[in-house]
Order: structure tokens, then sequence, then C-alpha cells
């Protein structure tokens, strides 16, 4: 039973290292220039032992869209457990993700570029981002809008935030600008963003 155990944890920690390698070569080749050869010399493993965990590339591709979205996911329930706001939870989402860039610019290059190309991970990322806009909007803390025209305009310009920000595009001080309009995407108003701003820096100072 003890080799069982062993033999299982060392085939995730191997699973785990052929995601990242992947993940590695996703982010700087994106899916077109991906290739097992790459991924197998950057998890330092021979190919027969890509093969033993994922039948084909596009399942490795697959699982490393999967770990995103979930990630995603699990950032959207925390939230939702401790946040009832839906402009605070929008404004928090997008701190998040372009926390990311700093944070893990692997995966957020990754991200970036499996959002074009991925349709599952496009569509699992548009629901939790629409199930903010909607909540809003049904509680009436954003003015009555199509939630789904307001979802593209928010994600579109939080992911080209992202892709200025990897590429060293953009300055540490549009920070601010950019949280102040990704409320005014969702249409909240003038008044009452400045306010949530700051009061959400000021939970956030506390908390460290």
């Amino acid at each position: 039973m003890t080799a069982s155990v062993g033999y299982q944890r060392k085939r995730a920690r191997t699973q785990h290292t052929l995601r990242r390698a992947g993940m590695e070569v996703l982010a700087e080749r994106g899916p077109d220039g991906t290739t097992v050869g790459a991924i197998t010399r950057r998890a330092r493993v021979a190919p027969g032992t890509f093969y033993n965990h994922f039948p084909t590339l596009p399942d490795l591709v697959s699982a490393v869209a999967d770990e995103l979205a979930t990630g995603v996911e699990i950032g959207r329930d925390l939230l939702i457990d401790v946040e009832h706001d839906p402009a605070a939870r929008v404004l928090i989402g997008t701190q998040q993700l372009l926390d990311l860039t700093s944070d893990d610019p692997v995966a957020a290059r990754a991200f970036v570029s499996l959002l074009a190309t991925i349709p599952e991970l496009r569509t699992r990322v548009r629901t939790i981002v629409r199930g903010a806009i909607a909540d809003g909007l049904h509680a009436g803390r954003f003015p009555d809008a199509d939630p789904d025209v307001v979802t593209d305009a928010l994600l579109g310009a939080v992911v080209q935030w992202m892709r200025t920000s990897l590429a060293g595009e953009s300055a540490a001080d549009q920070r601010p600008a950019r949280l102040r309009m990704a409320l005014h995407i969702v249409g909240l108003p003038d008044d009452e963003i400045r306010p949530l701003i700051d009061h959400m820096a000021t939970t956030h100072d506390r908390g460290h």
C-alpha cells in the first residue's frame, strides 16, 4: 500500500511538472508553436513520459486551460462568500487578473493566449464575469444594459491591459485609471467609484 501511495505521488508530481512546462511553452510560443518535444525538454523528461500522462498534445493544452479556468473560478467562489457587493467583486476580480501579470507572468501569458484560442476556457471565464454583472443589474447596482455586451467590453479591456503589462508597455501609475475604467464599463455612477476604490484599498492595507 505504501508503494502504491508513493507511485501515485510521483505520478502526480510528474503530471504537475508537465503541465507547468506546457504552460511555460504555451506562454512563450502560443498553441500553434507548442510541441511535445518542447514541453518534454522543458520538463526534462522523455517523450514517452509525456504520453503516459497525456494521450495527445491537445489533452495537455486542455489540462492547462482547465487549471487556469479553475483558478479563476476558485477566486470567484471565495469572493462570493466574503463580498456581496457586485461592484466590489468586479473591482477585486479586475485587480486579481492584473496582479497575475506580476505575480505569475507565465500563467498570465498562457491565460491571455489560450483565452483567444480555447472556446471552453473563454466560456468559463465569460460565465464568471457575466455572473457578477448580472448580479449587479439584478440588485440595481449597475444601470440597465445588455449583460453580454458589458461582459465583452469589460473582459476585452482587462485582457488588453494584461497584454500591455506583460509587454512592458504600460506604467504602474495606470493601474488606478484601469480600475476606475472597469467600474465605468459596468456603469457604476461616478460618485460611487472613488469611495469604493478607496474603501477597497483601505481594506487591503488592513489585511496586510
